[in-house]
């Protein structure tokens, strides 16, 4: 008995006209540390109060996350910094920042010689299971888990390696990593990133540095300091009253 065409094709087109109700973007700038920003949008509203709650009931627990993960990869040289997480009560958007850094994440290597850096940005921290609520789980391992060496790479602004992972229907995950406008010689070896950079002189490390304010302030207090220990010298000589 040959089964109804009709319900079939029902069914396969509610399938495929499934609606998104969370995109998912996360962004990772990479400089001298990772800048990783984590966007939640299309929300329907049960989801987003959810997602609302257990953040704000507990603020760190994306972070605490991937510093377990982190450490379950024996990545222990790394450093986290965390900014509280923006909730857009009208668009029913969420999003996280936080910064990584650290020698397990970062590497670089100088060349006298090419006057250049070399970096080394490791990036299978991506990988995690992401359980922020009891009906809400990301799974960045099968969303982010392509090899980077198949992921899109495009450099109009910054060089930068993309994946828009596109085989479930409940979600729309993308991720970024962005890397300096600078950036050059830019390949990828495993899990790893690897670019150069020109190598900052002497000139542009004091002008960058904060130590040179402080020290035009330390110059301008004693230069003052001189100053009034001049005028009274000179005003005791004439016998006239330091002033």
């Amino acid at each position: 008995m040959k089964r109804p065409v009709l319900p079939c094709l029902a069914l396969i087109l509610l399938m495929l006209i499934t609606p998104v109700y969370a995109s998912v973007e996360l962004e990772a700038v990479i400089g001298q540390d990772i800048d990783v920003t984590l966007d939640f949008r299309n929300m329907n509203s049960t989801l987003y109060e959810a997602l609302k709650g257990e953040l704000q009931s507990d603020e760190t627990k994306i972070l605490d996350i991937i510093r377990v993960n982190l450490e379950e990869r024996n990545l222990t040289n790394v450093e986290h910094r965390w900014e509280p997480a923006d909730f857009d009560d009208t668009g029913k958007a969420i999003t996280v920042r936080f910064q990584l850094s650290g020698s397990d994440l970062i590497t670089f290597t100088f060349s006298e010689e090419a006057a250049r850096r070399t970096y080394h940005v490791r990036t299978d921290w991506r990988k995690l299971e992401l359980g922020i609520t009891d009906d809400f789980s990301l799974n960045f391992t099968e969303y982010f888990g392509t090899p980077l060496s198949e992921w899109n790479f495009e450099n109009e602004t910054h060089p930068t390696y993309y994946y828009n992972y596109t085989h479930t229907a409940a979600f729309d995950p993308v991720c970024y990593f962005i890397l300096p406008t600078e950036a050059t010689d830019v390949r990828v070896e495993g899990e790893t990133i690897i670019f150069e950079l020109p190598q900052i002189s002497l000139g542009e490390a004091l002008l960058n540095s904060p130590f040179l304010i402080l020290g035009a302030v330390i110059v301008a207090v004693l230069i003052s300091s001189l100053y009034r220990t001049i005028r009274k010298s000179q005003e005791s000589k004439e016998g006239l009253p330091a002033g």
